[in-house]
C-alpha cells in the first residue's frame, strides 16, 4: 500500500519541512502549491536560508523575521535584505564583497556564529578580509559572538590594538593566517575564553618573524582543543605549545620537511612536554620518504601516541595517519 506525501499528517510534514529543507527550497518547491502547505511553512519559526543565486531572494520576504542562520554563496551579491534579518544568529559568507561585510554591521550585535569561506585561500580579497576582521573585533560590534571563521591579513599585524575589543563569549575560532606565531598570539589575546582553536596556514613565512614572539610571552589557560593545518615546521609548533599549557587535544597536518624518523623523534620530544595531553592525531605527507616495517615499528615505540600509526599510498604521496 502506497502513501502519498500529501496524505501524511501535518505534524510529520512539518517535521520534514523544518528538518530536511532550508527556506529557499521550501519556497521554490512547496510554497504556493496549496493553502495547507503555505500554512505549515509559515508556522515554522526557525528558518535556515541558503542563498546561492539572486532569485533566491524571493524567499527572504516570506521568512525574514524567522531566519536564524543564513549562508550567502559566491554568486549571490545582493545586500538589501541584510537589515531584514533581525533575528539571525549565524552568517556564512563565501568570497564576500566589502559591501556585504559592511552591511553586516546592521545585525552584528546579534550574531553568535560568523564565518567567511574563501573558495581559493590564495586569492583572497584583502579589503573584504580586513573589513570582516575589524567588524568582528571592533568594540561591542559582535559582543554575542561564540564561534567564528576568518582570515587575518598580514597588514593587521601591528596597527589594531586588541585590548579594547576582546570577545568574552567567543569559545571557538577557525583562523586562516600567514604568520603563525605572531597571529597566534594576536588571536589568543583577543579571545580570553577560547576553548577550541583551529589554524590553517596558507602562506610561507619569514623565519625571522617567527622568532619575534619569543621575546614577549603570554599564556592562554582555557584552550583545550588545538588543530593546525599545513604546519610549516615543528619549531613553530613547539613555540605555540608554550602559549597553551592546558591543551588536551591536538591535531596536526603537515608535509615532512625531512626524513620521517627525524620528524617523529622531534615531535615526540615536544609532546612529551605537554603535561595535560589526552589525544594526539596527525596527517603527515611526504613525496620522497618511505619506511620499511622495521622503521615503522621503531616510530610506533617512540611514543604512546604513535602506536596506532597507519601508512597509506595516495598517488605520488606517502601519508602517515593517526
Amino acid at each position: 500500500m502506497h502513501t502519498y506525501f500529501e496524505e501524511l499528517p501535518n505534524e510529520l510534514i512539518l517535521h520534514i519541512f523544518s528538518t530536511y529543507f532550508d527556506g529557499v527550497q521550501l519556497y521554490k518547491s512547496f510554497f504556493g502549491l496549496n493553502s495547507r502547505y503555505d500554512h505549515l511553512i509559515k508556522s515554522i519559526n526557525n528558518i535556515h536560508l541558503r542563498l546561492e543565486y539572486q532569485d533566491d531572494d524571493k524567499s527572504l520576504y516570506l521568512f525574514s523575521t524567522k531566519v536564524i542562520s543564513v549562508y550567502i554563496g559566491q554568486k549571490h551579491r545582493s545586500i538589501n535584505f541584510i537589515p531584514l534579518l533581525i533575528n539571525v544568529r549565524s552568517v556564512t559568507l563565501v568570497d564576500p564583497t566589502i559591501i556585504q561585510i559592511i552591511n553586516l554591521l546592521d545585525i552584528g550585535k546579534n550574531l553568535e556564529h560568523a564565518s567567511i569561506i574563501w573558495s581559493n585561500p590564495y586569492l583572497i580579497n584583502s579589503m573584504s578580509a580586513r573589513s570582516f576582521y575589524e567588524l568582528i573585533f571592533s568594540a561591542s560590534s559582535c559582543e554575542s559572538l561564540r564561534s567564528c571563521r576568518l582570515y587575518l591579513p598580514k597588514s593587521h599585524s601591528l596597527y589594531l590594538e586588541p585590548k579594547h575589543c576582546t570577545l568574552l563569549l567567543l569559545c571557538s575560532i577557525y583562523v586562516q593566517l600567514s604568520i603563525p606565531s605572531v597571529d597566534f598570539r594576536r588571536i589568543i589575546r583577543l579571545c580570553p575564553n577560547l576553548i577550541r582553536l583551529e589554524i590553517e596556514i596558507i602562506d610561507d613565512t619569514d623565519s625571522n618573524e617567527e622568532k619575534i614572539i619569543v621575546l614577549s610571552h603570554y599564556q592562554h589557560v582555557n584552550i583545550r582543543r588545538f588543530y593546525i593545518y599545513n604546519l610549516l615546521s615543528l619549531d613553530i609548533f613547539d613555540i605555540l605549545m608554550g602559549y597553551i599549557p592546558n591543551i588536551e587535544n591536538i591535531y596536526i597536518s603537515m608535509k615532512f620537511p625531512s626524513h620521517p624518523i627525524d620528524v617523529f623523534e622531534h615531535l615526540s620530544s615536544i609532546i612529551n612536554r605537554i603535561e595535560h595531553l589526552k589525544e594526539f592525531h596527525f596527517h603527515f605527507t611526504t613525496d620522497f620518504w618511505n619506511l620499511g616495517q622495521h622503521q615503522l615499528e621503531t616510530i610506533k615505540q617512540m611514543n604512546p601516541f604513535f602506536s596506532n600509526i597507519l601508512i597509506q599510498n595516495d598517488d605520488d604521496e606517502i601519508i602517515f595517519i593517526s
